[in-house]
């Protein structure tokens, strides 16, 4: 048997031709004899080995190139593993160290050669590099993680980034979960501690060009409360101007660092701004009493942990906000209430008052009347300056009845508008809490304004059923009703009411005809904890 010998053919064009091609495309080709000496290869594989010329690898083993040692081994072993089985292997993923110390990642296809009698004479090889896909795959699996980290480390990595995600995911949940400021600001210095350890810890809120030490723990290492000027603290300054994390990892070598009260034990930092919408609005600090104890993937953790914490801490904000201006627009329709109601009221009272000695002198009759009259007012105001202070002091709820409440106020609405309006009740009363009660109160309340401003009704009768389980509230009025699918009843308050059915955990039932009046039925079933 003669070995091809493919020197001896490379005058022939063909041959040439062939040559050419196979030097050309991005495949690296080679060919081994039954010693896994190197016979042939293209330009790409001897370039990757090191060499300008394909001839220059002929006569070679996996040892003699720069592979490393594991790297020849296991490719011989392969080679061999083909040749004695006669059977190809393909799609095999390895490792390839060239010349320079890359370490590249190739798919490999290795097939047997044979000789005109069928017998196995060497191995053909083709391999592709596909680093960059393999690059590519790694940084979806694991970010920032180092591409020269062995198989397993970065297994560990990811599944350790994985764990972090979850946990951050954990403590998002639990951040959003309250709307309460100093709530929000206590979780976010304890969840921290479950994701970076450190020594201590503060959050700083910014205004403009100043700070304040809104939280610190332990307890005091910090004096809260306190405003200051970020210029006068160097690495503040520099998260407020890169809004990126910061790390000193010794500040003792750090000219710049400036020691806060009874913090000389400090030794290394890390800080991340708090960013929402473009704008810092505060700091998250660490601190530790060893040098060099953050490093990047802390600080990468704690921008992200600080993203979710500005979430939660602006969303606080708006609803401090929402309350404030809740409180604001309460007072002034409380005043309006106070100005169209009783105010009238009583300056219609003050009148009849006035001229009523006068009258009853003149015809007695006619004075009785006015008398009931000013009786009436009066009863009226006191119901709606009663409703006003429950009104203005909701702890009241507590203390009144939901029953007095709708007594109290259909005595205001009838002082006020020229409309009857009767409580009926059956049933136990049963204990209402301050939130729902409040919920219900408001429905009625704008249920009897719609009959009386809307509905021009002169009557209005409200019955009450409490049973064992739920309670039942029936408005009916004789208005002048209106047609539900008309866009233009959305004026009379009917979303307001369904909202605050909808908070009460209540079904509200609205049903009108035009000329029939209204009826609206309150469906609240009771839990078994009273709420």
């Amino acid at each position: 048997m003669r070995d091809i010998d493919w020197q001896d053919g490379m005058a022939h064009p063909a041959i040439q031709l062939l040559r050419l091609i196979m030097d050309n495309i991005p495949q690296a080709i080679f060919w081994k004899d039954r010693n896994s000496v190197y016979v042939w290869c293209n330009r790409n594989f001897a370039n990757d080995a090191g060499y300008e010329n394909p001839e220059d690898v002929s006569g070679k083993t996996d040892f003699d190139l720069p592979w490393t040692q594991e790297e020849a081994e296991w490719y011989r072993k392969i080679d061999q593993q083909v040749m004695e089985t006669d059977t190809p292997i393909y799609q095999l993923y390895e490792t390839q160290t060239h010349a320079d110390g890359q370490i590249t990642w190739v798919v490999t296809n290795k097939m047997p050669l044979h000789d005109p009698e069928g017998n196995v004479v060497g191995v053909l090889g083709t391999y592709e590099d596909i680093t960059e896909l393999k690059l590519k795959e790694e940084e979806l699996r694991k970010a920032r993680e180092e591409l020269e980290i062995r198989v397993q480390e970065r297994t560990a990595a990811e599944r350790e980034q994985r764990a972090f995600a979850e946990a951050l995911r954990e403590i998002s949940t639990t951040l959003n979960s309250t709307l309460n400021l100093n709530e929000v600001l206590d979780r976010i210095l304890t969840e921290i501690q479950r994701i970076l350890p450190h020594q201590m810890a503060t959050i700083i809120l910014v205004e403009g060009q100043k700070g304040c030490f809104v939280r610190a723990r332990p307890a005091g290492s910090a004096n809260e409360g306190e405003w200051f000027e970020i210029n006068k603290y160097p690495n503040l300054v520099k998260l407020l101007e890169t809004k990126s994390p910061l790390i000193i990892h010794d500040v003792v070598k750090d000219r710049q660092w400036v020691h806060y009260q009874n913090t000389h034990w400090i030794r290394s930092y890390l800080g991340a701004p708090i960013i929402v919408k473009g704008e810092v609005i505060g700091f998250i600090s660490l601190y530790s009493d060893k040098p060099h104890f953050f490093d990047t993937q802390k600080a990468e953790r704690l921008m992200a942990f600080a993203s979710h914490a500005a979430i939660a801490i602006h969303n606080a904000k708006l609803y401090e906000q929402a309350q404030e201006l809740a409180v604001i627009n309460e007072r002034q329709r409380l005043a309006r209430e106070l100005h169209d109601a009783v105010s009238q009221t009583l300056w219609t009272a003050s009148i009849i008052a006035d001229v009523l000695p006068v009258l009853w002198d003149k015809d007695p009759e006619e004075g009785k009347r006015n008398l009931e009259q000013l009786r009436k007012l009066v009863r009226g105001a006191l119901a709606e300056m009663r409703t006003l202070l429950i009104e203005l002091r909701p702890s009241s709820l507590q203390q009144t009845k939901f029953v007095d409440l709708l007594h109290q106020l259909a005595q205001a609405t009838m002082s006020r508008k020229k409309m009857e309006v009767r409580v009926i009740t059956a049933g136990n009363e049963f204990e209402i809490q301050p939130e729902t009660k409040l919920s219900l109160y408001r429905i009625v309340q704008e249920a009897l304004n719609n009959a009386a401003k809307h509905s021009f009704a002169t009557k209005t009768e409200i019955n009450v059923l409490f049973q064992n389980s739920h309670l039942r509230i029936y408005i009916e009025d004789n208005g002048r009703g209106f047609d539900p699918n008309n866009p233009q009843i959305h004026g009379m308050g009917l979303e307001i009411m369904r909202e605050r059915a909808t908070s009460a955990s209540a079904r509200l039932t609205i049903s009108s005809t035009p000329g029939k009046g209204t009826k609206i039925e309150i469906f609240w079933p009771q839990t078994s904890n009273g709420e």
